[in-house]
């Protein structure tokens, strides 16, 4: 069995050319926007950490602040939970008494 292949003026369809270039034009700029996207994430930790020294704070003296800031905050939104629990048992001994 032979198959006859026509090699007459052959032209590609314009359409198909036209997407196929955009599919790969949208994929070469995909793969430049994740090179982008990880080199800045390479270079994130040595930038935090001279923004630290900027301040003229090593970087473990900064954790340390951050971590009273953030018990601070907790703090804060733990004693009035507590406050009105409490409020709440003192008003129950009370009316126990009356």
């Amino acid at each position: 069995m032979r198959i006859r292949l026509d090699n007459h003026n052959h032209r590609p369809d314009p359409m198909i050319v036209l997407i196929t270039l955009l599919i790969a034009n949208a994929g070469a700029q995909m793969a430049q926007q994740l090179n982008i996207t990880t080199e800045a994430i390479k270079t994130t930790p040595p930038a935090i950490v001279s923004l630290l020294h900027a301040g003229g704070m090593t970087p473990s003296d900064w954790i340390t602040v951050l971590t009273l800031a953030y018990l601070a905050l907790q703090i804060g939104l733990i004693v009035p939970k507590y406050l009105e629990k409490f409020r709440h048992w003192w008003e129950r001994i009370r009316r126990g008494r009356s």
